[in-house]
């Protein structure tokens, strides 16, 4: 198997152009089309590997559990990489349009029934899902690839030869994303290895109880609280069994109402991850968008029926077909010499 990354010039044309191309991960099953926008061989090979697959997508599982064992997978098959690779963009933009695209396009659904909302909601989904939509810690923990390797990372116990992952089910799958926000990106301490695993022990001794703790009401209020008395005593210097007490008090008397005094502020980031858990979002009829690699269906009052193939030629879009652009169905339209409904967007 081999693995590619992506050239920083084709990953930057290719991000400039998503708001006109976006369509093309809905319509176009082999990722070809990126090397007409690009112009040249936008890949690189980057190591050749032993094959592996992915967590299936027809297995009845769970977004979360999708993720869940991806994490394990990526992490496994892809260790040898160093914090500094698995940091580079063009490295997950690669394998999220190589040798990964047809898992990505099935795991977000596109081409597979499902319609496009508007474009800016479609471009900024396929910035967060196939590149870093920011230069920041945020773009690790949200591309589809690079979160799962990262949270492997962060999880993995070599010293357990029982369950080298045991930390990871002990977070579990439910409201993977959630949790994956509040462990991993929003509190910068919790990088370090000792309070992670403190943070777990505590959450261990919770579900061997049998309490369910909620991200909302339970584990974001304590992780602000251990953030709040990291303010007056350096966390990194406490023991792993005070970061545990600490971290446990604090999630039982939010359980028993009788919450501590907790520091919600501090431009703690609250990302809704509710979008990236649906496979198979649609549109409404009626806000179907005109895109690239779509058919448009158009009809005039002399119930004349016209369709037309709204694609790059050559690299670039006909001149023709520039009446479309930035339209929908319903609109209204002059082609011809005379009015045109657009009637239908077919993907």
């Amino acid at each position: 198997m081999k693995l590619y990354i992506m050239k920083r010039d084709a990953l930057e044309t290719l991000k400039a152009n998503l708001p006109a191309v976006y369509g093309k991960y809905y319509t176009e099953s082999s990722n070809k089309w990126i090397y007409d926008i690009c112009g040249d061989d936008p890949f690189i090979e980057f190591k050749d590997v032993a094959e592996f697959k992915l967590a299936s997508l027809n297995a009845d599982l769970t977004p979360g559990e999708i993720d869940l064992n991806n994490c394990k997978i990526l992490y496994e098959k892809l260790m040898f990489l160093s914090e500094s690779q698995a940091s580079d963009e063009r490295l997950w933009a690669g394998l999220t349009h190589t040798t990964f695209y047809e898992y990505m396009r099935q795991r977000w659904g596109y081409g597979h029934g499902k319609r496009p909302k508007s474009a800016e909601k479609e471009v900024g989904a396929i910035q967060t899902r196939f590149f870093y939509k920011n230069s920041s810690r945020s773009g690790f923990y949200r591309n589809t690839l690079s979160k799962c390797w990262w949270v492997g990372h962060n999880t993995f116990n070599p010293n357990n030869d029982k369950n080298h992952f045991e930390s990871l089910d002990i977070i579990g799958s439910n409201d993977l994303n959630s949790k994956i926000n509040e462990f991993f990106y929003n509190f910068t301490f919790s990088s370090n290895p000792e309070v992670m695993s403190a943070i777990i022990e505590a959450l261990r001794v919770f579900k061997e109880e049998g309490k369910v703790l909620s991200v909302r009401n339970h584990i974001r209020p304590a992780m602000s609280y251990l953030n709040a008395v990291g303010g007056s005593v350096v966390i990194d210097c406490l023991s792993q069994e005070e970061i545990t007490n600490i971290f446990s008090d604090a999630i039982t008397a939010i359980m028993q109402g009788d919450t501590p005094s907790l520091n919600l502020e501090g431009g703690v980031e609250d990302i809704d991850y509710s979008a990236d858990d649906e496979q198979n979002l649609e549109s409404e009829p009626d806000e179907l968008e005109v895109i690239l690699g779509c058919k448009v269906v158009i009809h005039n009052t002399d119930d004349e029926t016209k369709t037309f193939k709204y694609d790059l030629m050559n690299g670039a879009l006909p001149k023709a077909l520039e009446v479309f652009t930035g339209h929908k169905v319903g609109d209204i339209i002059e082609m011809l010499g005379k009015e045109w409904k657009i009637v239908d967007v077919i993907l």
